[in-house]
C-alpha cells in the first residue's frame, strides 16, 4: 500500500522540482523526502523523477500520479468540507491570488472581514505579477482568482465580480479641464504604474480614440499610493482606478476633471477551478465579495 506521506512528497515536488524546498514545505529533512521517493519507486516499480544535480523534476509518469494525488487529497478535503456544510460550518483553507494593485488597495482588507465572518476557515491571501499567480493557479496551489477579466485563463470558471473604471488625476500645479486634450496632456509628466502602464494607454484609447506611443514617463512607481503621494506633490499626472481614489486619503487633496475624464477600464472577475464549482467556501466569497463591491 503506498503511504499518504509518500504522495505528500510527491505533491510537494511537483511544486518545487528542489528536494531542499519539498523538505521545507512538508517541514521534514531532505533525508526524509529521499527516502519516501526511493519507498515510492520501488512499490509503484517506475522512475517518479529524473535528478539534475540538486535540482529533481518529475517523470511523465511522476506528473501522470502527482495529478492524481492532488485529486486524492482534493476529494478528502471536499468530503470534510460537506461534512462541515451539513453541520452548517465553514472551516479548512481557502488560498486567493491577486494581483498587487487591487490586492493592497481592496481585496486586502475585505478578505479581514471575510476571516472576521468565518472565524474557523483558514484564509491565505497571494499577490504577485500575474504570470506568477497564473502558474499556482494551474498547479492548484491557489484556489480562486480575483482579477482582470482578459488576465483570467482560458481553462478557469470566472464570474463577473464588478467594472473597474479609471480617471486623471493631477495636482493644482497643471491646469487640466474637460475642454483639455490628449495632446496638452501629454505634454506634462507623467507618471506610471510600471513601464508599460496599461491603464494610461486605455484611457488613451478610450477617452480619446488614440493610443500614444513612445511615452517616456517622469516616474515609475508599483503602487497606486505613491503614485496619488506624487501626484499630489506636482511631480506629475496619473491614472489610477476611481475605487483607489476613493478610498485614498489624498483624494481630497488631488484633482480630476470630472465624470467626463473618468472610463470603464475593465471588469473584474472571481474565477475558480472547474471542479470547484460546488464548493461551498468558494460560492460564499463569491458572494461575500459581489455584495462589498457594491460600495466601489
Amino acid at each position: 500500500m503506498i503511504e499518504t506521506s509518500s504522495l505528500q512528497v510527491l505533491i510537494a515536488l511537483s511544486h518545487n522540482e528542489n528536494i531542499s524546498k519539498a523538505a521545507e514545505e512538508l517541514n521534514v529533512t531532505q533525508s526524509a523526502v529521499s527516502q519516501a521517493l526511493k519507498n515510492l519507486e520501488s512499490k509503484v516499480g517506475f522512475p517518479i523523477v529524473a535528478r539534475q544535480g540538486k535540482s529533481v523534476s518529475l517523470t511523465e509518469q511522476g506528473m501522470r500520479l502527482a495529478k492524481v494525488a492532488k485529486q486524492y487529497f482534493k476529494r478528502i478535503e471536499e468530503t470534510i468540507e460537506q461534512i462541515h456544510l451539513e453541520n452548517h460550518e465553514i472551516k479548512g483553507k481557502i488560498h486567493v491570488g491577486s494581483l498587487y494593485g487591487l490586492g493592497k488597495t481592496w481585496l486586502s482588507s475585505r478578505m479581514l472581514d471575510f476571516l472576521n465572518a468565518y472565524p474557523e476557515l483558514e484564509v491565505r491571501l497571494s499577490m504577485d505579477f500575474p504570470e506568477n499567480i497564473i502558474k499556482k493557479f494551474e498547479q492548484h496551489e491557489i484556489d480562486c482568482l480575483i482579477m482582470p477579466e482578459h488576465l483570467v485563463p482560458a481553462f478557469a470558471d470566472k464570474k463577473d465580480l464588478h467594472d473597474e473604471h479609471t480617471t486623471l488625476v493631477f495636482s493644482s500645479k497643471f491646469e487640466i479641464t474637460s475642454k483639455t486634450d490628449l495632446k496638452e496632456i501629454l505634454l506634462k509628466p507623467i507618471i506610471f504604474y510600471d513601464n508599460n502602464d496599461p491603464n494610461f494607454y486605455r484611457w488613451c484609447r478610450e477617452k480619446f480614440g488614440v493610443v500614444p506611443r513612445n511615452i517616456k514617463p517622469r516616474l515609475v512607481v508599483n503602487s497606486f499610493g505613491q503614485m496619488l503621494q506624487a501626484v499630489n506633490e506636482g511631480l506629475g499626472i496619473a491614472v489610477v482606478p476611481t475605487h483607489v481614489l476613493k478610498r485614498s486619503h489624498l483624494r481630497d487633496k488631488v484633482k480630476t476633471a470630472g465624470k467626463d475624464f473618468e472610463v470603464y477600464s475593465n471588469k473584474v472577475s472571481f474565477a475558480f477551478h472547474p471542479d470547484d464549482a460546488q464548493s461551498y467556501k468558494i460560492k460564499e466569497l463569491y458572494k461575500f465579495l459581489l455584495e462589498v463591491t457594491k460600495d466601489l
